[in-house]
């Protein structure tokens, strides 16, 4: 069987979780298919055509004009360049989708399907059913995940700071003889709900003409049917982890301290300002230590976060890790801390962990809630402030609460194999 895997980057130029999903299933999938990931370039550095990365290949296609707002929001664009031409060459019998994009998108979809490909799609991020990319409505509280015109907008217009009673006014009118287009901030604000009703519209063509969806939790599939994803093209296959590592020596606290790490993007959503501010709030003599590694702590919320723990001996950045020297890395501490306040579909931090041996205090939500439930050794706390602080002086009283032992978690070896069989299904 002849596989495409296409998706926004290829894990040779970005190095995130989707990536580093693609690239495993990949490399297991050739045992038993033929092999190709493809992506758009996104900048010049990135050599178009065919190259070999970690044993699979790749395929940089041309670059893609970003369209207008519609056809942006649309995941669309008016020519999937170089895209039809691969296809042709390769002919695939499945064309798998891991994002949902103007450069991953509808276009995309349609040739695959001209081409007699089955179409499958891998929902990595909360981003595939909402507009506006989080899953938080205003902000705030976790949203159910249904696209309507009217709440959708109302909440986008409240994210860009306007007033609520200006918002709800905005999402209730639609002014349809005004043109989304253009750089005019009233033009964009007066158009909002054409926009969400645009990406309404164009879900409902993915759920039309995707064969399946896979889905990595439970949470994520009831946000499909929600959407109308019918369930004879729903797939619960939960995320896999990487191979465990022989049990770590470091015992809790050995040394006096409670050694916390954190590591990913640096980015709101993950909550760095969540294990700040809990840290900060314990007294300064209480033994804790907290490493973060990633990158983005350049953008305006990292630099925010790096202001706040400047004269702050407790908390330490590192930067990037590469992924070959993470789960060694990791075995230096005593427990990892995953304090999201979005939904993540894995998230992959918390299989890391596992695989390095290492208890996790994570949020109570989503994929982290689905992962943890009934751990040993795992805390499943609400995104406060007081709940972070409290559980972490608890465990710096009493550090046997943390444990070493190996977790159990699917394999991207098992994954792969229920992939298969639901590739075999569609042919």
């Amino acid at each position: 069987m002849k596989i495409l895997q296409l998706s926004n980057n290829l894990s040779r130029d970005v190095t995130g979780g989707t990536e580093l999903f693609i690239e495993q299933v990949s490399q297991q999938q050739l045992c038993r298919h033929e092999v190709l990931w493809a992506a758009h370039q996104n900048n010049d550095s990135q050599p178009l055509g065919e190259d070999c990365h970690k044993g699979i290949n790749v395929f940089t296609l041309p670059p893609i004009v970003k369209g207008n707002r519609i056809e942006t929001v649309s995941h669309c664009c008016r020519e999937a360049t170089g895209f039809a031409d691969l296809l042709a060459h390769f002919k695939p019998d499945i064309v798998h989708l891991h994002s949902l994009s103007y450069q991953c998108g509808l276009a995309h979809i349609k040739l695959a399907k001209s081409a007699g490909a089955k179409v499958v799609m891998t929902v990595h991020a909360p981003g595939f059913t909402c507009i506006q990319g989080s899953l938080l409505y205003r902000r705030k509280t976790i949203c159910d995940g249904a696209i309507r015109d009217e709440k959708c907008t109302e909440c986008r217009v409240i994210n860009g700071r306007l007033p609520a009673l200006l918002a709800r006014l905005i999402a209730t009118y639609r002014w349809p003889y005004i043109s989304p287009e253009g750089n005019s901030k009233v033009r964009h604000v007066l158009t909002a709900k054409q926009l969400t009703a645009a990406f309404r519209q164009a879900w409902a063509k993915v759920v039309h003409d995707v064969d399946a969806f896979h889905v990595l939790c439970n949470w994520s599939q009831q946000v499909l049917r929600r959407n109308e994803v019918p369930e004879s093209k729903l797939h619960l296959i939960r995320t896999a982890g990487p191979e465990p590592l022989p049990l770590k020596q470091r015992k809790p606290m050995e040394d006096g301290a409670l050694r916390c790490v954190y590591w990913g993007r640096c980015a709101e959503v993950k909550g760095i300002h969540i294990i700040i501010d809990a840290v900060q709030k314990l007294p300064i003599h209480l033994p804790i230590k907290v490493s973060f590694y990633g990158p983005h702590w350049d953008n305006a919320y990292g630099q925010a976060m790096l202001s706040r723990i400047v004269h702050d001996p407790r908390f330490t950045v590192h930067g990037n890790l590469p992924k070959e020297k993470l789960l060694p890395k990791l075995q230096q501490y005593d427990v990892a801390l995953i304090p999201s306040t979005w939904l993540e579909t894995g998230p992959l931090t918390v299989l890391e962990a596992f695989a390095a041996g290492l208890s996790v205090i994570g949020s109570d939500l989503g994929g982290i809630r689905e992962l943890l439930k009934n751990q040993e050794g795992c805390f499943l706390i609400p995104s406060e402030i007081d709940s972070w602080s409290n559980i972490l002086a608890k465990i710096v009283s009493s550090p046997h609460y943390l444990n070493n032992q190996p977790k159990q978690y699917p394999s991207f070896k098992e994954l792969n194999t229920a992939l298969n069989t639901l590739y075999l299904s569609l042919n």
